[in-house]
């Protein structure tokens, strides 16, 4: 059984819903969303005191807000076969230090959003950390703007990350976005970039933004401080734009990573900007790429910051076996050149296959 409960929110902070006993307390429910239509504002709920879930596997909530903290606990544990929770600009807090804690044998998926600008007024009154106890999680995706201030703790880090990191608008976001950012901006964004790293250090999939990645890159002494090892790591999927910012978080994601096998970069800005010849210095190891079976590639357009990425991995990666270039549909007479050029570049690998569509 699913049910769908919507709320119209009537642009107050806090304008109280009662949600129906019966409801919480159905035996049969196995999928549940609540979401609250209107302004960019919590609707604050109001559970009964009594909840029974027994069979609800799928919980989705949208825009709330849960003021007792004793209610917010009361939800997660009447869920006693709970495999995925998504929260989307939401408050929901589980004590009184403004944590959202979740124990879960049974959880798999966890996803939390908060993509609603006018949410970052209320910042103050958000989770401080995100703990998740949940030693079967299998996929935890993370998406919000930079400003915002929390930490995740994970005691059982999962196979599968996402983290989308953006400025202030996740659809119109670019590189520019980050480049005029303040100096404490970059510095303070970069250590909470790194501090998400070292929360999830054995996943074994990871997908990033090109605002994560860019924001990563913006302060060297970050980067020169004690990293974290992503040891586990094999299958690394990274949204980029063509900037030094990104290559250079790129090599340096590739450095703390030895075991990657398969590597994803999704084009998402044009960008001819030089970026220079040494935005990799200081980001090779011995050992790097050493296990780099396979590269893809989507929307190039041949310009030089692409050109750069993939020399450096075709110079660097001993084992590598496949590269895939897919050029997007705007790409124009360069593309010739762009090909000409990499099977020019000499490879570490002895047997590499360049594999290019159109």
């Amino acid at each position: 059984m699913q049910c769908r409960l919507v709320f119209c929110r009537n642009g107050g902070f806090m304008f109280g819903n009662l949600i129906p006993h019966r409801l919480f307390n159905c035996k049969s429910l196995t999928k549940l969303k609540i979401s609250a239509e209107g302004n960019y504002r919590y609707t604050n709920i109001i559970l009964p005191r009594s909840m029974s879930l027994p069979q609800l596997k799928k919980l989705y909530l949208c825009g709330l807000s849960i003021s007792n903290v004793e209610s917010s606990k009361r939800l997660f544990s009447s869920c006693p076969v709970l495999e995925a929770l998504e929260m989307v600009d939401c408050n929901i807090q589980t004590d009184n230090q403004r944590n959202l804690v979740v124990h879960s044998d049974t959880f798999k998926v966890f996803a939390h959003t908060c993509w609603s600008r006018g949410l970052l007024l209320q910042n103050d009154t958000m989770a401080n950390v995100i703990k998740l106890s949940a030693p079967n999680l299998e996929e935890f995706t993370c998406r919000s703007f930079l400003k915002q201030d929390y930490c995740l703790e994970i005691c059982s880090p999962p196979s599968l990350v996402c983290f989308d990191m953006t400025e202030e608008n996740e659809e119109d976001e670019n590189a520019e976005d980050c480049s005029e950012l303040l100096p404490d901006e970059k510095e303070v964004y970069a250590k909470r970039a790194m501090q998400f790293l070292r929360a999830v250090y054995m996943v074994k999939t990871m997908r990033l933004s090109p605002g994560f990645l860019e924001v990563l890159s913006h302060a060297p002494d970050v980067l020169d401080c004690q990293h974290p090892r992503l040891c586990d790591l094999q299958y690394l999927t990274l949204g980029m734009w063509s900037t030094r910012g990104c290559l250079r978080a790129i090599a340096y994601l590739l450095r703390i990573s030895p075991n990657i096998v398969e590597l994803y970069l999704e084009l998402k800005e044009s960008n001819s900007v030089d970026v220079g010849d040494d935005w990799e210095a200081g980001l090779s190891s011995p050992g790097m790429l050493s296990n780099l079976k396979i590269v893809e590639i989507e929307d190039v357009e041949g310009c030089v910051a692409e050109f750069n990425i993939l020399s450096f991995l075709l110079k660097n990666a001993n084992d590598l076996a496949k590269v895939v270039i897919s050029f997007c549909s705007c790409a124009g007479s360069q593309v010739q050149r762009f090909k000409q050029m990499l099977r020019a570049v000499p490879t570490a690998s002895s047997d590499v296959e360049l594999v290019f569509h159109k």
